[in-house]
């Protein structure tokens, strides 16, 4: 079986993109795609799950999060030159 932790890494790298702050649909929504994924790699949901620190829909938040501040940095960047 794969890593978990570093399945559930690649995918949100791959598939988490600053959108909104708060976007809790949206994370709803990538741990509904991440699990159909990690389960096509034969990773159980459970495992997945566990990997996140037991709430997908958080963990992917998070990453929302980070993404939405990242792209703020960046632009407030540009700004400044």
């Amino acid at each position: 079986m794969a890593d978990p932790w570093k399945f559930l890494e690649t995918w949100a790298k791959e598939n988490v993109h600053a959108i909104l702050f708060d976007d809790e649909g949206t994370a709803r929504e990538l741990a509904k795609n991440c699990i159909e994924a990690a389960k096509k790699a034969g990773i159980a949901e459970a495992v997945v799950t566990k990997a996140a620190g037991g709430n997908l829909s958080d963990f992917f938040l998070s990453e929302l999060e980070s993404a939405a501040n990242a792209e703020e940095r960046r632009l407030a960047a540009n700004d400044r030159r």
